[in-house]
């Protein structure tokens, strides 16, 4: 390893330790470009991206995964193993050991993911203690979260951070490339490297089912369509990020209460709660409409439905609006129209009802989107990460106790499921004038608590 680098990255993990959290001392012990276990053929070197995957930013999307000491006996066998399972996990999903070719296409040339390894002098449950989002920024590589690829073509698609706590427990935090695939993609990646390395622990563990690479070029292809811009991702550097956890029951609650006729799902219930609060700590006029873009899943909407291991960028998304005087069984009921009317136009991405028009003109469209100081009405962007099997990620050494991210786009709502799978952890992103007045909204802590304690 260059020394330059080295000294590079001690540098910058003690100006985050000290600068940004106190008292959080971090060193790096290690640093390897992890390549392939076996090299990609050469009928695969290039990998095609589909029209979904062309327009979307290249922002690294990050995960952390803390697992419990009291499961892992053996800190340094067990970073071992991971090291080991990782170039045949690399294998299984190639182009993410690659680099980004222009616009259209993946070079899978195996350059490699950069592993780094730390030590924390503190205990994972001092951590837990007080899961602030500070705390989280140093546990990811070279600070890459939500961060934008400098130079595409050179910079790594995917990099991963496994931050060992003097306890033994450890938190393996990973950042990839959105341009090559969505959260589903991520997880899926996990799930398989998961699987791999408990394999090499248990040769009766089977090994995961290979990924389906191709699926979403086939299903999207660029052919003949216009490349458009890709769409500007609305970073709201100077914000503040906090986490709202709403317990199974509290839900339930909620649920009963927002919608008795329209019995809505948990994000539902959860979303109109939020875009309700949002409105007031925006301070919105009576006449003002709040804009909430939903993300929707394409897979189990294309006809025929896409095998969830299937990589690449499969989301759209629908907008409904907000007002101060929205109850929460009419935001409710807006988001229940909003996917009515919204389902057959998700099918006219591909599959027998693929259209070739309304894509062009749904990309122009998405392409040509306004920055948010340029739009007429605020907008805010809810995104559910919720029931993608995240907690399935078993190394070997028993489920994550706790999974977490982080956002800093303008606004922006991310959902995730709690341990348990029935409860909700849900990240909020606001300007901090903003956040000062949705984090003390008394309907909101009614039913969510404010960045609680993880228990182990």
């Amino acid at each position: 390893m260059d020394y330059r680098v080295y000294h590079h990255l001690l540098f910058k993990c003690a100006r985050i330790e000290h600068s940004r959290v106190e008292g959080m001392e971090m060193e790096l012990i290690y640093k390897e470009i992890m390549k392939p276990g076996s090299e990609t053929p050469p009928h695969l070197k290039t990998y095609p991206l589909s029209f979904l995957d062309v327009t979307v930013p290249p922002q690294y999307m990050p995960l952390v995964y803390f697992y419990d000491p009291k499961q892992i006996e053996n800190q340094e066998s067990k970073i071992a193993l991971l090291k080991k399972s990782l170039p045949e996990a690399l294998s299984a999903y190639y182009p993410i050991a690659g680099r980004i070719k222009g616009r259209l296409a993946v070079g899978c040339n195996d350059e490699g993911v950069p592993l780094l390894i730390t030590k924390l002098k503190c205990h994972l449950s001092h951590f837990l203690n007080n899961p602030i989002t500070p705390k989280l920024l140093p546990l990811f590589p070279d600070n890459l979260a939500w961060s934008d690829m400098n130079n595409p073509e050179h910079d790594p698609i995917m990099a991963i951070q496994i931050n060992c706590f003097q306890c033994g427990g450890i938190a393996i935090a990973i950042c990839v490339s959105h341009k090559l695939g969505d959260i589903s993609t991520l997880v899926n990646f996990v799930n398989h490297w998961a699987a791999v390395t408990t394999h090499h622990q248990d040769q009766k563990k089977p090994l995961p089912s290979s990924p389906l690479l191709d699926a979403g070029v086939s299903l999207f292809p660029q052919g003949n369509l216009p490349i458009y811009r890709e769409k500007p991702y609305f970073a709201l550097p100077k914000s503040v990020c906090k986490r709202f956890v709403f317990e199974a029951s509290k839900i339930e609650a909620l649920k009963a209460m927002a919608g008795p006729i329209h019995h809505p799902t948990r994000f539902q219930a959860v979303a109109a709660l939020i875009c309700k609060c949002a409105v007031s700590a925006l301070g919105l006029n009576p006449n003002s409409p709040l804009l909430s873009s939903i993300t929707v899943n394409l897979r189990k909407r294309i006809d025929p439905a896409v095998p969830s291991n299937t990589i690449g960028n499969m989301v759209s998304f629908f907008i409904i609006s907000s007002f101060q005087r929205d109850q929460l069984p009419e935001l409710v009921s807006k988001m229940k129209e909003g996917m009515i009317r919204s389902e057959m136009q998700f099918k006219k991405y591909g599959g027998k009802h693929k259209d070739l028009d309304f894509i062009v003109e749904a990309l122009k469209r998405e392409s040509d989107a306004p920055p948010p100081e340029a739009m007429k009405f605020p907008l805010i962007g809810l995104s559910s990460w919720c029931r993608f099997s995240m907690y399935d990620a078993d190394f070997g050494w028993g489920k994550p106790i706790w999974i977490a991210s982080i956002t800093n786009f303008k606004n922006g709502v991310v959902f995730m499921d709690a341990r348990d799978g029935k409860g909700m952890e849900v990240i909020v992103n606001m300007e901090e004038q903003h956040m000062t007045r949705f984090e003390c909204n008394q309907e909101l802590l009614q039913y969510a608590s404010l960045d609680p304690s993880v228990q182990l």
